[in-house]
């Protein structure tokens, strides 16, 4: 089934929050595919707005981004007032392999 056109343009708007977020928390796919559980070549897809998302992968990515979901489709430039911080105690992500 062919996607809209609306579709589409939500797809690509959501994907540039995601890469926009990743690449400020210094993430790379490979990073972000450790932490949300989808694999690289899907999270390329994403960012490129060439995916159809579920819900689920979209709640697993704002957590591994350590964003709120609505943030993801907002219009509007990701701002770090809406993203959330690390509890003061936390480190960094934990990226080593199980």
């Amino acid at each position: 089934m062919k996607q809209s056109t609306e579709t589409l343009a939500w797809a690509e708007k959501i994907g540039a929050h995601i890469r926009s977020r990743r690449r400020s928390l210094g993430l790379s796919l490979e990073d972000l595919s450790r932490l949300s559980g989808s694999t690289v070549p899907t999270l390329s897809h994403i960012e490129r707005g060439t995916r159809d998302l579920k819900l689920s992968t979209l709640v697993s990515l704002s957590l591994a981004l350590r964003t709120e979901l609505p943030t993801l489709f907002q219009a509007d430039t990701l701002s770090p007032a809406k993203t959330t911080s690390p509890d003061p105690g936390q480190d960094g992500y934990d990226l080593e392999d199980d």
